[in-house]
């Protein structure tokens, strides 16, 4: 029906006992600064971890979180219905990163936007136009250059927690993705 649909599927392959995909722009689409937008429906059983995020185009070079990594939108569908919009960079990775939360009640049934505004000076982060976190940019930390963007549904690890047992399929649907650049 004119989405993206990201299918993570308990199925055996390659000594895995799960399918996904991630997409990234990498070498393709590179930005810095601007508006970008994903209009998404997100996966709610236990274990997932969708995300749309954007790491820097130097990460060969510096590797990661030197190279800064944004993340527009995380879910955790053991932490159904909130939103992280995190920051990762050096001092500030992993458990550590610099990040809030929203609770959307309805972000495993229904589309919603999901943007982050970017410039030399801050960092907002939005869902459905409603701003719930800013960050300072400067000098001192890596988002002043080009960014690639990534949509993956990852499952298990850190950041997902355990499978459900029962787990069998789900998707994050994807409506459009939109870059506004300065």
């Amino acid at each position: 029906n004119g989405h993206l649909k990201i299918i993570v599927r308990k199925q055996k392959k390659e000594n895995r006992e799960y399918t996904s995909a991630r997409l990234l722009s990498k070498n393709k689409a590179e930005f810095k600064y601007g508006r970008i937008e994903a209009r998404a429906k997100i996966p709610a059983s236990v274990g997932t971890w969708p995300a749309i995020w954007m790491l820097g185009n130097n990460i060969d070079k510096t590797g990661w979180p030197a190279c800064g990594e944004i993340d527009i939108m995380e879910h955790r569908g053991m932490e159904l219905n909130k939103v992280f919009g995190t920051l990762h960079y050096p001092g500030h990775s992993g458990g550590n990163a610099n990040g809030k939360t929203m609770i959307i009640p309805t972000a495993t049934t229904a589309f919603h936007n999901y943007a982050v505004e970017w410039s030399a000076t801050e960092l907002k982060f939005y869902i459905d136009d409603v701003l719930y976190h800013t960050v300072v940019n400067s000098d001192s930390v890596p988002f002043n250059h080009p960014f690639f963007i990534l949509l993956n549904v990852a499952i298990g690890g850190d950041f997902g927690g355990k499978v459900d047992p029962l787990f069998s399929m789900d998707a994050m649907e994807i409506d459009y993705i939109r870059v506004f650049s300065n």
